[in-house]
């Protein structure tokens, strides 16, 4: 009888033994499992960070730019024109196409958030602001617009570079000072404009890669860098880009096969496309 209830007790240490060792390798595979997600979510994460964000020349809506009001919203009813050729805000006819310039007056209005036309950032209210698209098949290296306010002797400027062809982009007067004001008129003085072929991405000498606001340079040449310019500008909703400024990220002494991070104060990968890279050989 005892050697029974031995075996009896031997058979049933050995099940818990058995049912502990199934239980081990089943938890490690729920732990497995666990940091494969957390390892295929990371991936989809640095992926999303690499997307490369870059505006659609073909879809602009002037209504869905984030701290800009068109003038025609703010007109009230009796003073919309009723016409193919658009609005007329300020005394301007909309819109407004520059001769000889490659430029068009897309819409006149207000802006309200941060100030980017100095870098400086500052919060402002109600700055007079134009949308500007480029109309032409080349790249507005340098774009400048004049207007004055009927009855004023000061004249007002809006200033955008790098501006491809087709894409517009929302222009603060270059003071951020002059308000919008529905009772004023403009009258235009002048533009000039410099225009470039294209824009360079250099990517036979660099590979480029961003994460939040790093932006990191590889030399992919066989000789070293001195410097490499990294230009990106601001994206708004409704595929435009905001302010006529174009930011620069300086990287110095990126040797051949090696790469270089910098931590910008102005790019984010949701927000800022990269426009143009430019390199000097050491």
């Amino acid at each position: 009888m005892r050697k029974i209830l031995t075996i009896i007790i031997s058979a049933i240490l050995i099940c818990l033994i058995g049912l502990g060792i199934i239980g081990y390798y089943v938890e490690k595979d729920k732990l497995s499992e666990a940091e494969k997600d957390k390892i295929e979510e990371q991936v989809k994460q640095e992926e999303k960070e690499e997307e490369k964000l870059t505006i659609d020349v073909n879809k602009l809506d002037i209504n869905q730019i984030e701290g800009y009001t068109p003038g025609q919203n703010l007109l009230n009813e009796n003073d919309l024109q009723d016409n193919t050729e658009g609005v007329t805000v300020g005394g301007i006819s909309l819109p407004y196409s520059i001769p000889y310039k490659n430029m068009e007056i897309v819409s006149i209005g207000e802006y309200n958030g941060k100030f980017i036309e100095d870098g400086s950032d500052d919060n402002k209210d109600n700055v007079l602001a134009m949308v500007i698209k480029n109309t032409s098949d080349e790249v507005i290296d340098y774009g400048e617009i004049k207007i004055r306010i009927r009855g004023t002797n000061k004249t007002i400027k809006f200033i955008v570079t790098n501006l491809k062809p087709g894409a517009s982009a929302v222009v603060m007067e270059s003071t951020g000072e002059v308000e919008f004001n529905m009772e004023d008129k403009y009258i235009y003085i002048n533009s000039k404009v410099n225009t470039v072929e294209n824009m360079s991405l250099m990517e036979d000498k660099v590979d480029v890669t961003t994460n939040n606001k790093k932006i990191t340079v590889k030399n992919l040449s066989d000789e070293n860098l001195s410097e490499v310019y990294v230009y990106y500008k601001t994206v708004a909703d409704g595929n435009c880009y905001l302010g006529g400024i174009t930011y620069r990220a300086k990287f110095e002494n990126t040797k051949k096969n090696k790469s270089v991070t910098s931590n910008t104060v102005h790019f984010s990968n949701t927000n800022c496309e990269i426009v143009k890279i430019e390199c000097v050989l050491e």
